[in-house]
């Protein structure tokens, strides 16, 4: 007998691994393997069945009704036991319900989610600006490669795992600063981008680099750390970052998510709102440095020479502890306007005196053999001697002319 021909593979947790996340971003594939693991875990505990044997379950149910409110029922009851036990906000819910969502339908299970499952209302808390002095502390108190992770971090706005993924060959020195391009693969929105790196990050690279080869990551804890393992790479600075927070009292939390406020992605936040202020005229170029896909075109038609002197303007606003450019910025302008005013009174006080020696000059000339004219104001100058000086020389005494 000839075995029956198939063409699909077969449906497991590790083919949708393969199939649905393999050609998406690190951190997308890691944030929906622990919305699932958590997933798990709740079905576990209110079922006393795992994740898979649940979905064996809905799939053999052939009335599509009843498929579909045992669907419901199963994720809308997940969605109120994490929302019990956590503070977790409703854009995390909405995402946690698009990794349940891409995975049911794997299976071929289709519910509406949009329509049918009930979220906790949406609270917006205003969002924490991360003052300079926390930065400079944080910094201090890490350790050597993990202030210039940070520096580097803060001085490029990109985000972190973007930064943890570089290695030596992505990186080039042009003259005045560092800069990297970012591997599409490792970005967001699967475009690449050239981010540029403060002179307060150039003896940390310039140290790494020299030692480096070609395919060495400069920031991981292992150069040859492989790409699944960069998350894990990520995490550990988080968790480096968040002892040093702890340490120095830097616990408060937001209310309606119970995240902490201070966290990596202040720095990502730190250097966009600084971009702004430096980028008055080209705000959009500011979404753009930091990866904001519906800005990178316009961003990336100009050349690199372009971009650093974009980045040039945003370099002082951005730099932690060396504030001699920020400092010399302001004293070059305040100096600028000073010599500006000078000059301004010079060029008024010259205008008024070369009017003067005109207006003697005239007189003179215009007067030569004449025994006495008496005393002429500034109208009868204008209006009857000579009408074409009106707008040239206003006298600024009366004249009593005399006989040369």
């Amino acid at each position: 007998m000839s075995q029956k021909l198939s063409l699909q593979k077969k449906k497991t947790y590790e083919n949708f691994l393969k199939e649905k996340l393999s050609k998406r971003s690190l951190s997308y594939q890691d944030d929906v393997n622990r919305t699932l693991r958590r997933l798990d875990e709740y079905s576990v505990t209110t079922h006393q069945k795992h994740r898979d044997e649940l979905i064996s379950y809905l799939r053999s149910i052939n009335d599509i009704e009843k498929r579909e409110d045992e669907t419901i029922g199963w994720v809308q009851g997940f969605i109120d036991k994490i929302s019990e036990g956590d503070k977790i906000s409703f854009k995390v819910l909405q995402v946690y319900l698009s990794h349940i969502k891409k995975y049911l339908k794997y299976y071929k299970i289709r519910v509406d989610f949009g329509e049918e499952i009930e979220l906790p209302a949406a609270l917006l808390e205003e969002r924490y600006a991360i003052p300079i002095e926390d930065i400079m502390k944080i910094i201090e108190n890490a350790k050597w490669k993990y202030k210039g992770y940070f520096l580097s971090l803060v001085s490029s706005g990109a985000r972190p795992i973007e930064i943890m993924a570089l290695r030596k060959k992505d990186f080039t020195w042009t003259g005045r600063h560092y800069k990297a391009l970012i591997p599409a693969k490792y970005t967001k929105k699967k475009i690449s981008r050239t981010v540029f790196f403060s002179a307060e990050v150039t003896h940390y690279l310039d140290k790494l680099y020299k030692n480096a080869e070609d395919n060495h990551r400069i920031w991981a804890h292992k150069s040859d750390l492989p790409d699944e393992k960069l998350t894990s790479a990520r995490q550990n600075a988080g968790t480096m970052f968040r002892k040093i927070c702890s340490d120095l009292g830097f616990t408060d939390r937001y209310e309606s998510t119970n995240f902490y406020k201070h966290n990596m992605y202040c720095f990502r936040a730190n250097f966009f709102t600084r971009a702004l202020d430096s980028l008055s005229e080209s705000k959009d170029m500011a979404h753009a440095m930091i990866g904001h896909g519906a800005y990178l075109d316009q961003y990336q038609r100009r050349d690199d020479d372009e971009k650093e002197e974009l980045y040039e303007e945003v370099e002082p606003a951005v730099l932690i502890f060396d504030q001699t450019k920020n400092k010399e910025k302001i004293r070059k302008l305040k100096e600028a306007n000073e010599i500006f005013a000078s000059q301004q009174l010079e060029i008024n006080d010259l205008k008024e005196k070369q009017k003067k020696v005109e207006a003697e000059l005239f007189i003179r000339k215009t007067f030569k053999g004449i025994n006495y004219i008496g005393y002429l104001n500034n109208s009868d100058w204008a209006s009857h001697l000579n009408p074409k000086l009106d707008n040239l020389v206003e006298l600024p005494i009366d004249f009593q002319i005399y006989k040369t």
